[in-house]
């Protein structure tokens, strides 16, 4: 049912990447103190800079091991301060998750039309910058040996003795030598110059297409000058890429498949999201215990835990339009959000939407970018053409999205 658009993208979080046998999970939050998600659930995982201690809990299901005290460990004011700071630490790194759309940027802030126009300008009307190809040059012919004198080869005691026969003998090696030298400077000339005219007739095809590209480059720049406007208010692929690149920039607390399409026609941007499942939330809080000694759970309730799922999902798509309408000056962004359920017919995952908006950029510049702390993403989305089945309790039925 999900991803119906041209594009699909996947966000990968700015986060650390864990590497294991059991499969790659990832961590949020900051040193000492982050929330895991993998396939074997939601962890908090502590550790105390000094003390040597750390600490592990399942967050999406309490574990026994949690439930147990410590009996042994003695009081200790800095231990107590130490975890408390990483109470709030670990807190917060959920908080911030849950929150995610107080990072749901200002569209003002993006590029505007012009901007991007001239942005585009430049880019398809670069000239043809590919370096013409280098002539060979010719080579220089090897000189040839001179012909070997007489006494070549002749000793200071040769003169003196050296008979007819020898010095008939030494002149006709040094000849026949002179001779094969002379030969193979021959045959080394004749080759190098067999190999520059091969060089020289391949550079000259290389230059001959060289000189056609150019000259096609640049009948394709006069050609898109006189219709630079129309193309790039047309140009769907150059504006996916741009928005390709905002979505992909994000720090996102889990890894996220997100599928879009761009039509630069009617000004609107198509979002499609895999939304989180709500188990994979955490379903309790921790708190240090009132001896000061370790970290304990604290269960939520259901509606507690519908909430803060509820508050995620919306901040998602929040910020995903607000991305949007920051990467692209467009008018409208139709935003859907889908989730995996289990068919109570089949007993097979099924995508289901549970949110779908179609929000006018007009309406989300209403929002105060400045104070999103007491903006509530939930209601926020009354103000946009939004179809939601949730109830007062924030669970949530399957709807139609948008189209």
């Amino acid at each position: 049912m999900g991803f119906r658009f041209r594009k699909s993208i996947s966000i990968i979080p700015g986060v650390r990447m864990n590497l294991s046998s059991s499969g790659a999970s990832m961590s949020v939050g900051p040193r000492g103190a982050s929330v895991s998600f993998g396939k074997r659930g939601t962890y908090a995982n502590l550790g105390l800079p000094g003390t040597g201690l750390s600490y592990r809990t399942r967050l999406d299901r309490a574990s026994a091991a949690s439930r147990k005290r410590n009996a042994s460990r003695q009081e200790d004011p800095y231990l107590r301060q130490e975890l408390e700071q990483e109470v709030e630490a670990l807190n917060q790194a959920v908080d911030d998750i849950v929150n995610i759309y107080l990072l749901t940027p200002d569209p003002r802030t993006g590029h505007s039309y012009s901007e991007l126009e001239a942005h585009y300008r430049q880019l398809m009307l670069q000239p043809y910058n590919v370096p013409a190809p280098v002539r060979p040059e010719k080579p220089v012919p090897l000189i040839a040996p001179e012909q070997p004198e007489d006494n070549q080869g002749r000793g200071l005691i040769g003169r003196i003795f050296e008979s007819a026969s020898a010095r008939q003998d030494r002149q006709t090696r040094n000849i026949e030598q002179w001779q094969r030298e002379v030969k193979e400077c021959e045959q080394e000339n004749e080759l190098s110059l067999k190999r520059y005219q091969a060089m020289r007739q391949r550079w000259a095809e290389l230059y001959a297409n060289w000189k056609f590209d150019a000259a096609e480059h640049e009948k394709k720049i006069a050609s898109k000058l006189a219709n630079i406007e129309s193309q790039f208010a047309t140009d769907n692929s150059y504006f996916e890429s741009l928005l390709s690149e905002v979505i992909q920039a994000a720090d996102w607390p889990r890894e996220t498949l997100v599928s879009f399409q761009v039509n630069a026609s009617t000004s609107e941007i198509l979002i499609e999201v895999d939304l989180p499942e709500y188990e994979m939330l955490p379903t309790s809080s921790v708190r240090v215990n009132a001896r000061g000694t370790e970290i304990i759970e604290k269960e939520l309730s259901q509606k507690a835990m519908r909430e803060r799922y509820a508050l995620h999902v919306h901040g998602i798509v929040l910020r995903l339009a607000g991305m949007a309408f920051c990467a692209l000056p467009f008018n409208t962004v139709i935003i859907s959000g889908f989730t995996q359920r289990i068919s109570k017919q089949t007993g097979h995952l099924n995508d289901e939407y549970i949110l779908s908006s179609r929000i006018e950029r007009y309406l989300f510049e209403r929002l105060n970018f400045s104070n999103l702390e007491n903006v509530s993403p939930i209601d926020a989305f009354d103000k946009f053409q939004t179809q939601r089945r949730m109830s007062t309790t924030f669970i949530f039925q399957p709807v139609t999205p948008i189209v």
